[in-house]
């Protein structure tokens, strides 16, 4: 992380005054008081049942959004530090070494003269095709002529030629870049450290210079863990791509999501009122302790919503009673600034004894996103209990979650709902009769990633 910005996220007060606000009992969603003008980010909250019943225990999420403005010029983006990281080994041969190479090719040619990109290629060792250079008009025409002299051949040293990308990234990590990696691999490393551990390290100490990793699939013959190991602790985007030639797409959303970075260093802080306990996080990860939590992101993109999912259970209260639920705090820095900016808002919920006040207060759009983030769980977890050949035990797993959904939200419209249901009859039924092929392994893997972290583009 940047030093300055570190020194002042430590600065920043570690409260701020939270003020409720005074609802009816259909006045349901929190909403924050207006950004100034200046503001790029805009944060609102909302709970699935901002209702709940009266005089009984009650459990709720609350749905933290935050929503950047688009980026709709190059000077309004900070310049970006690209590296392509690129296995030229064995099994790259043919269409993907050749579609690989037209994707970069593409890539390069969307930057502009402020930023910087370097290409590294990796078989059995790692090269430098490209040095860390200027995105000139000159200088992408002489980077897009040698990638036409790639070829592919030798094995796959995916940690060396991480860290060679990472060299040229740090050449320049702190004179205010977006620094990336993006990383495509067909196969299983097997030069050099090649275990998840060791990719989980690496990435986790990019993460913390600010280094970003995202990584592309290409095929069937890699290990998804690694890659999506890669890109969790790396902080970026994973994408799985069976077709070689939907990899110029691909590297177009990844670097479209990379040139439109609106804001970096995202603190979500949760804090709990009175009476009110942190059950779990939905989807993305936070950090519990006691009655707060934190959600981290790393940057959000401008036109793409993130969202943070908390489950809490709620206090007992009474008929027709309104009282602050949680305290909500957004800390980000803006693009082009070093200085912190903060939002706050408070979320209420309101008791009702009448359940028809429950069901007609419901949130449908954030129910939509707790139940999307809850097959993802399912997902994770059948995908584990498949891979320890207990697929009984996955199955019923899914059949479970299918019940619990139901069982919360059963007065929600059936296009919420069918839906889901039809999901998690499929992933039970294909595992009463089988076991994930490793295609199968690879699309859920990469569809729980990208649910859970709100990826902007998949496909």
């Amino acid at each position: 992380m940047n030093p300055l910005k570190t020194k002042l996220i430590l600065l920043a007060a570690l409260t701020a005054g939270l003020a409720g606000n005074a609802f009816a009992n259909r006045t349901i969603a929190a909403v924050s008081p207006k950004p100034p003008i200046a503001e790029i980010i805009n944060v609102d909250a909302a709970l699935d049942r901002p209702v709940v019943r009266a005089d009984q225990n009650e459990s709720v999420v609350v749905q933290i959004k935050i929503r950047p403005d688009e980026i709709i010029s190059e000077h309004e983006r900070p310049p970006v530090n690209l590296c392509l990281v690129l296995d030229n080994s064995g099994s790259m041969g043919g269409e993907k070494i050749r579609q690989a190479i037209q994707a970069a090719q593409e890539a390069v040619g969307r930057l502009g003269p402020r930023d910087l990109v370097s290409v590294i290629t990796y078989n059995s060792s790692a090269s430098t095709l490209a040095e860390a250079q200027y995105a000139s008009s000159a200088n992408r025409d002489k980077i897009r002529s040698a990638l036409r002299e790639v070829r592919s051949g030798g094995g796959t040293a995916m940690y060396a030629g991480l860290n060679r990308g990472a060299s040229e990234l740090r050449k320049k990590r702190d004179e205010g870049y977006i620094n990336r990696i993006v990383l495509l691999s067909d196969g299983q490393a097997n030069e050099g450290p090649s275990t998840i551990p060791d990719f989980r390290a690496l990435a986790s100490v990019f993460a913390g210079e600010d280094i970003v990793v995202s990584t592309v699939d290409l095929g069937s013959g890699f290990n998804e863990d690694v890659m999506t190991t890669l890109a969790e602790a790396g902080q970026g985007n994973t994408y799985f791509v069976e077709n070689a030639s939907d990899l110029p797409r691909i590297f177009g959303a990844e670097l479209g999501d990379t040139l439109s970075i609106a804001a970096t260093d995202i603190e979500i802080i949760i804090k709990t009122k009175d009476g009110v306990r942190i059950k779990k996080s939905l989807g993305r990860e936070a950090e519990i302790e006691g009655d707060m939590a934190r959600f981290r992101l790393p940057q959000v993109y401008g036109g793409h919503d993130k969202l943070a999912l908390l489950e809490l259970d709620a206090p007992v209260g009474a008929d027709g009673e309104t009282r602050d639920l949680v305290d909500v705090q957004v800390r980000y820095v803006p693009v082009n600034s070093d200085k912190v900016r903060e939002q706050s808002i408070s979320v209420p919920i309101t008791y009702a004894a009448m359940e028809e006040k429950v069901h007609e207060a419901a949130r449908e759009d954030v129910v939509q996103n707790v139940i999307d983030n809850k097959i993802v769980d399912a997902t994770i977890e059948g995908i584990a209990l498949s891979d320890a050949n207990d697929n009984k035990a996955a199955a019923g797993n899914f059949r479970q979650v299918q019940g619990e959904i139901n069982s919360s939200y059963y007065f929600v419209a059936p296009s919420v709902l069918a839906p889901a249901n039809e999901k998690l009859e499929e992933e039970a039924d294909y595992l009463d009769k089988d076991v994930y092929s490793k295609k199968d392994r690879a699309e859920r893997r990469a569809f729980e990633y990208q649910t859970k972290n709100q990826q902007s583009a998949t496909k």
